[in-house]
């Protein structure tokens, strides 16, 4: 009887603590003021980084009107996501979080200092080394502030209170994505500072030393074993040897969770195809940025420092296609949306170059050129489109992933997504700019769009040949004894009805049969 009790008591009590998981909102997660403060540097630190990034794009186009170095500086900015993702997240376990949350803000505070230098009457010669580099570093320091940030949080709010305090972190982050890159950046670039790089830069470090003081108020924590006291040792009288081993064995324990993650996937074909549907919907996003500024000056005859009126709707779009998506779909019907909205956006991507020459082919029967401010019409208004397009694939991609994913190993397939994405971006942007800069801007988008639409016809037809029946023989699981067994009926030709003459003789036959058997 006490037995029962205490069960029907915890019972209770776990169902207590769902009720409040499920009533837990973001309201009552910001009257946490350690939350509160981790949230608030949040806004502000991802908010520089963005704005940092739209600079660079802005600044290294305006210094060599080259598409191609505007990719490298993508580049620059990818590449320590695929060289440090899954180490970081090993240090960052090992050290207190709310240090590396100071110390990664005020480097990258410091590291922006350094873009001050990269004058335009240095020459191209000369800055873009300086430009690439500090952007390496400037991206590998955040490759750290990520799981800190992350890790930080179930240190501050209660774990009932998890699922609202993560929803409104990634809520923030594609926030601060369109208000730091798509709106922001653009409007203080063309307005403010008015090509002043070298003072948005300043007010950019301002930011990241904000953030810094904001996170040095939150409380202290500290590891069980520090990656200091690993190295070395118990005693602190760890060898040379001893601390390179320990910490290669902490490199192959992130390779190797890595690694499990990336074979999850490949055993998982609807994992896979989330994942190169969402890499692709990065890639193409990436793609435009790199070409976008000499897409708009050497085809539209438009200052790149417009770009702002070209990128604002396509972050409405991104907010419009999160708020549709999220209705129309369910599990059912996911990959089929992903598909359409491939398809959808690789037509949008083919109208998007030609617009262009067909408006002026439209115009010039009249003799006129088409208005600049009509052109920016036209394609705000396809990149809303394709805004919109492009956030319903990752949501449905994020999403799949997130079902499909057990919960002791999401955290690695999303690990290996992050890596293998960034790895996927690589070669699209590099060629992205280099073909614009040698075939010509309406070519590449043009080759771009059918590519995306030949990308989506593939995962049609991976679609139909999976609900087509399975003919695999038994050995190798094609199909089921019974499904064989109800196919071999099928297939067999149906009974034809017996003459009078064939139904008579029959009924003798089965008679003379029981009347032997009677005898014997």
């Amino acid at each position: 009887m006490i037995k029962e009790e205490r069960a029907t008591s915890g019972h209770e009590h776990q169902h207590q603590r769902v009720k409040a998981e499920e009533t837990s909102t973001m309201r009552d997660v910001l009257k946490n003021r350690d939350f509160l403060k981790l949230w608030l540097a949040q806004i502000v630190s991802q908010t520089a980084q963005q704005i940092v990034n739209i600079a660079l794009v802005q600044q290294v186009f305006h210094l060599t009107e080259s598409s191609t170095a505007v990719g490298g500086v993508i580049i620059a900015f990818t590449i320590p996501g695929i060289l440090f993702a899954a180490i970081a997240g090993v240090f960052v376990e090992r050290n207190s979080k709310r240090t590396m949350l100071i110390a990664t803000n005020i480097a990258r505070g410091v590291l922006v200092l350094a873009y001050i230098f990269t004058d335009k009457s240095w020459g191209a010669g000369a800055v873009l080394p300086l430009i690439y580099t500090v952007t390496l570093l400037f991206s590998a320091v955040s490759q750290f502030f990520s799981p800190a940030e992350a890790s930080m949080i179930p240190l501050v709010v209660k774990k009932e209170e998890l699922v609202a305090a993560n929803s409104l972190f990634n809520l923030t982050l594609t926030g601060t994505a369109l208000g730091g890159f798509v709106v922001l950046g653009p409007l203080l670039i063309g307005t403010i500072f008015n090509q002043n790089f070298a003072g948005l830069y300043i007010v950019i470090c301002i930011l990241c030393l904000a953030a810094a003081a904001v996170t040095y108020f939150l409380p202290k924590d500290k590891p069980i074993e520090t990656m200091g006291e690993l190295l070395r040792g118990r005693d602190g009288k760890a060898t040379p040897t001893t601390r390179w081993q320990m910490l290669k064995s902490g490199i192959d324990t992130a390779w190797g969770e890595l690694v499990e993650g990336w074979s999850f996937i490949r055993q998982d074909r609807a994992v896979g195809s989330a994942i190169i549907y969402w890499s692709i919907a990065i890639a193409v996003f990436m793609m435009l940025g790199t070409i976008g500024p000499g897409f708009l000056k050497q085809v539209l005859g438009i200052d790149p420092n417009q770009l702002f009126y070209v990128l604002l709707p396509g972050g409405i779009g991104l907010v419009i296609g999160v708020i549709l998506v999220g209705r129309i779909s369910n599990e059912s019907n996911r990959e089929d949306l992903i598909n359409r909205s491939l398809l959808a956006a690789g037509v949008t991507l083919v109208i998007f170059a030609l617009i262009q020459p067909v408006s002026s082919w439209i115009f010039g029967m009249v003799g006129v050129t088409p208005p600049s401010w009509l052109m920016l019409v036209l394609m705000g208004g396809l990149t809303l489109v394709l805004g919109g397009f492009n956030s319903s694939i990752s949501v449905l991609a994020q999403t799949a992933l997130q079902e499909r994913s057990p919960e002791e190993i999401r955290a690695r397939v999303f690990s290996a997504f992050y890596t293998v994405s960034n790895a996927i971006l690589l070669v699209p942007v590099f060629f992205a700019g280099a073909l614009a800069d040698s075939l010509g801007y309406v070519q590449t988008v043009t080759g771009i769009g059918v590519l995306v639409a030949l990308i989506a016809g593939f995962g049609f037809y991976r679609m139909k040949r999976r609900t087509a029946p399975e003919t695999r023989p038994l050995s190798i699981g094609g199909v089921t004894p019974e499904e064989a067994e109800a196919a071999l009926t099928i297939g067999s030709p149906a009974p034809r009805p017996l003459t009078a003459a064939t139904e008579q003789q029959h009924h003798g036959t089965a008679k003379q049969d029981e009347q032997s058997d009677s005898t014997g």
